[in-house]
């Protein structure tokens, strides 16, 4: 009988020390889903900031676009016009007479 209490004895504490290591197992995924969550909030909330700053890339570009458009039509016109003056000073200088 003593064999069987002490090996009754052993069997139960080594229920205690499983059903502690599965409490504190138990514990530990709990907090590692909370940190998954609190993680998984930050992620959300940086893809939130990326889509913000995304967009506003966006319109910044957008509206270089525009100016470059603008740009180019303005060089259009402005490079007949530069040409011509150079063209009329070079004119004045070395092909007119002196009066």
């Amino acid at each position: 009988m003593n064999e069987s209490e002490a090996a009754l004895e052993r069997i139960e504490q080594l229920l205690r020390e499983g059903n502690a290591l599965r409490s504190e197992a138990i514990a530990l995924q709990r907090e590692s889903i909370e940190m998954q969550r609190s993680l998984l909030d930050e992620q959300r909330a940086q893809i939130a900031r990326a889509s913000q700053v995304n967009d506003a890339a966006l319109a910044v570009n957008s509206g270089a676009l525009a100016i470059q458009q603008k740009a180019r039509k303005l060089f259009v016109v402005i490079m007949p016009i530069l040409i011509l003056l150079i063209g009329y000073v070079s004119y004045l200088l070395f092909f007119r007479p002196y009066a």
